[in-house]
């Protein structure tokens, strides 16, 4: 079987959806498939798929993607979108489609649902992220001729982690936190930092490294120096997959309370899962797809980020009971194993996507 992947998003740009394509790219691949990548912009690294890198101007891209697939799409061939925006550049030669749903592109606004709407008649096959995702994709447009299936992209992530620091996850003199995303509004990383300045010193010595880029950056360290936690409180920018594996094992809770935030949610939230990869109980928030991805009670903590009482009282639960973090990180770290771990996913999507449409 070939598959041509169209994508606007993949490497060497980083971001959970490049790293997610290129991981389906490189498992369609290993299975024998032959696989071709048309992105945005060009990638020059060698790979076992072909990569067609063209330079257009942005207002070309998606005419000449079109344009070459027309003259390479047979009729039994998979043509993978990684967003309904994709669909555009898809010849009408092209008899499977599958989009790609991730959740806050779905919230219907304007003009824009109508665009939503014809690039979902032309597709075959939909795979959402999460069952939240899913049902916002059903409740707001047409998907009745359409083959749909929830799967988390969690084949985008190596099966085994690194071996967790059990340690500092036991109970050291300094608890460990980490956050690891986009640094934007909707991560509820303000109202954390604001929540832990509150906590009395009887609730024990905490450090917290925060990884990640993004708008509110700026922000971030300024009311970190305002409530006089620079000496607890590390942005470490950026960090490079063996750096994650390495913080996460020395970690002893991951903390990243969303919530939505205007038209901008978390449709599931892979750096739960990473975190639950590598046994760490998480603090999470509730809105979207995110109640999926930690299991309240079970492997992690629910919360309201911009409950501040509420937060607090979370924050301090989950830091001064280690033997509760333990159990909690053990359970998420076995949910990963036995239904997120990157065979089993992929697995699911090539039978989903392999499947003829109703």
């Amino acid at each position: 079987m070939r598959f041509f992947i169209v994508t606007q998003t993949f490497p060497p740009a980083n971001g959970g959806m490049e790293a997610t394509m290129y991981a389906l790219a490189q498992h369609l691949t290993a299975k024998q498939h032959a696989v071709s990548v048309l992105p945005n912009k060009p990638y020059e690294n060698p790979e076992a798929f072909a990569v067609v890198n063209r330079r257009y101007p942005k207002f070309l891209r998606a005419t000449m993607k079109r344009h070459w697939l027309a003259r390479q799409v047979r009729a039994d061939d998979v043509v993978i979108c990684d967003s309904w925006k994709s669909v555009a550049a898809v010849p009408k030669t092209a008899s499977r489609i599958v989009v790609m749903a991730h959740g806050q592109e779905y919230l219907k606004t304007g003009a824009r649902a109508d665009q939503v709407q014809n690039a979902l008649d032309r597709a075959t096959h939909l795979v959402a992220s999460s069952d939240f995702t899913l049902g916002l994709v059903c409740q707001g447009w047409q998907t009745q001729h359409l083959a749909k299936s929830t799967i988390s992209p969690t084949y985008m992530l190596p099966d085994l982690a690194a071996t967790p620091n059990q340690a500092a996850q036991n109970g050291g003199q300094c608890l460990e936190i980490i956050s690891l995303c986009r640094l934007e509004a909707r991560k509820g990383l303000k109202q954390t930092m604001t929540a832990l300045a509150h906590l009395e010193p009887s609730d024990g010595s905490w450090h917290w490294s925060i990884c990640g880029a993004g708008p509110q950056e700026g922000e971030l360290k300024q009311l970190s120096r305002e409530l006089g936690l620079d000496d607890k409180i590390s942005f470490l920018g950026r960090v490079d997959d063996d750096e994650k594996d390495r913080l996460l094992a020395a970690a002893d809770l991951f903390v990243m309370p969303s919530y939505q935030d205007g038209g901008s949610l978390e449709g599931f939230g892979i750096s739960y899962i990473e975190a639950a990869r590598a046994g760490l109980a998480c603090v999470a928030g509730r809105s979207g797809g995110a109640a999926e991805a930690v299991i309240d009670g079970t492997t992690g903590w629910s919360v309201d980020a911009q409950n501040q009482s509420q937060l607090r009282a979370v924050l301090k639960e989950a830091m001064g009971n280690p033997t509760e973090r333990a159990k909690r990180g053990k359970a998420a770290q076995d949910m990963f194993q036995q239904k997120m771990a990157g065979h089993i996913v992929f697995g699911k999507f090539l039978d989903h996507i392999s499947t003829p449409h109703p």
